[in-house]
């Protein structure tokens, strides 16, 4: 499920601006003219930094599970993260790196790099146009929560509905049929997504109190991400 870290990524991915745009536009009006804004913006994001939390989600036994991801995005396909979940049902720490459509993990007990394959894995997270940015386009009954301080910031909250299956390529499940209640924070003065909550189950069988926290931070700051040592 390295879709649900590229996921998380994609998300990231909407934010990277300080490098991307020059200058601060600040962003007011409805909360449908602060999304579009912040969509635009995003859009021109070259790098970022991300945490994906996810809680209250049942454990799989098929491929890989993220529950926790902390890492970088260079746009447009790469990113590298250090990585909690499960494997095959089994609980897991460890990192993993993207470059295009190549994917490598690092083996938590012999400390090797392993190629993945694709298609298991969360890597459409990396995807702009997929993750975080395809959640935005589709979010409907937007209502503006109004402004929240946020570790300095002043952030727009603004709430929204989307469908479980806008949001699955975002967490790598196979969706239910549900209407999901998704929360967005915008920066006031720079119109950057900084946080996207999604609220309740995206697949089928998963609780009510199912949780997705994808946070975004250190637009445009330079990374440098490459094929790790030892993966050939």
């Amino acid at each position: 499920m390295l879709r649900a870290l590229i996921g998380a990524l994609a998300l990231a991915a909407l934010l990277a601006g300080a490098s991307g745009c020059g200058g601060s536009e600040g962003t007011t009006g409805s909360a449908e003219e602060v999304v579009r804004a912040s969509i635009e913006r995003t859009n021109a994001v070259k790098s970022f930094h991300f945490t994906l939390d996810e809680q209250n989600v049942p454990t799989t036994t098929a491929g890989l599970q993220l529950t926790g991801a902390e890492g970088d995005v260079v746009v447009p396909d790469r990113a590298r993260a250090d990585v909690s979940g499960n494997f095959g049902g089994i609980a897991i720490a460890t990192q993993i790196v993207a470059i295009g459509e190549k994917v490598w993990l690092k083996d938590p007990l012999s400390g090797a790099w392993q190629p993945v394959d694709v298609g298991t894995t969360p890597v459409a997270l990396l995807d702009p146009a997929k993750g975080v940015l395809g959640v935005m386009e589709k979010v409907t009954e937007l209502v503006d929560e109004g402004v929240e301080d946020v570790d300095g910031a002043t952030l727009h909250k603004i709430s929204g509905t989307v469908t479980a299956a806008d949001v699955a390529p975002l967490v790598a499940v196979s969706p239910s049929d549900r209407q999901v209640p998704v929360t967005l924070w915008i920066g006031e003065d720079d119109s950057l997504l900084r946080r996207i909550v999604v609220t309740g189950p995206v697949a089928e069988g998963e609780p009510d109190d199912a949780l997705r926290i994808v946070e975004v931070s250190r637009f445009g700051e330079p990374v440098t991400i490459e094929p790790p040592e030892g993966s050939g």
